[in-house]
């Protein structure tokens, strides 16, 4: 009788310590309390790079003024108008591979590296000469083009179009559907193209609440997110990774224990 006791004594603290590996894996953020989040980080500004996607929209008091630098535009706005959304009177400008937008009466126009209010800014100037001494034409301008790509060991592999050109790792992780449970959350890739179109990585440590410290926290345009596999999923699709080495170790020690009382 001793020796079953003994036996389910250690098959259930074999299973309560492989629950606990588990969790310590699976775990986000498991240092909260230890880490100060309460700096503000905010959002680093958006700079144009190159194959951005810009709609971009012009108004003024006077609408036959602005007419010509709206290309798309098939009736003349009002200055009103100019609230409403503005996918519905703009034209997309694909920024080239030497960083510039072809932009209607001016031409070529330089845009890469600038903020969104930069280029803005920059066009009103080009174009005021263009418009009456008393008229000052406004130029809103957005990414159509604002995209985050994650892939890998996530609920669904997808391309994030992002309206308001912010959003953070772990809304776009939870925009995929979360990690799997196969997915190295200590390891979590990010590849990045600066406005040079060099290629950087940056690792995320999704176990770590110092992620909300990182200058990394907000992704940028075409970032691309990849969650690689743990090795026993990329060698066996059909054996869970997380749950198949403490079941082992626990029939292991099972087998183990077996042997010993039967002897």
């Amino acid at each position: 009788m001793k020796k079953i006791l003994l036996f389910f004594f250690v098959a259930a603290v074999a299973m309560m310590f492989s629950g606990c590996a588990i969790t310590k894996h699976v775990a986000y953020f498991q240092n909260m309390d230890s880490v100060d989040i309460s700096q503000r980080h905010p959002a680093p500004e958006t700079h144009i790079k190159t194959n951005d996607e810009l709609t971009i929209l012009v108004s003024s008091t006077n609408p036959e003024a602005a007419e010509p630098f709206n290309l798309n535009i098939n009736s003349r706005s009002s200055s009103s108008s100019s609230n409403q959304t503005l996918s519905k009177a703009m034209y997309c400008y694909i920024v080239d591979a030497d960083g510039f937008i072809n932009y209607p009466v001016i031409g070529k126009v330089k845009v890469v590296g600038l903020t969104r209010p930069q280029v803005e800014q920059k066009l009103a100037e080009l174009i005021k000469p263009y418009f009456a001494e008393n008229e000052n034409p406004v130029v809103k301008v957005r990414m159509s083009g604002f995209r985050i790509t994650i892939i890998g060991e996530v609920g669904s592999s997808k391309v994030i179009n992002v309206d308001n050109e912010r959003i953070s790792i772990i809304e776009a992780l939870a925009s995929a559907g979360d990690l799997t449970i196969y997915g190295k959350r200590p390891n979590v890739l990010l590849i990045r193209e600066n406005s040079a179109g060099e290629k950087l990585a940056y690792r995320y440590n999704m176990n770590d609440a110092n992620i909300f410290n990182s200058p990394y926290y907000y992704l940028e345009q075409n970032d691309i997110v990849y969650i690689e596999p743990h090795k026993a999923k990329a060698r066996n699709a059909d054996v869970n990774a997380q749950l198949w080495q403490p079941l082992s170790s626990l029939a292991l020690s099972v087998a183990t224990l077996i042997i010993s009382l039967t002897k």
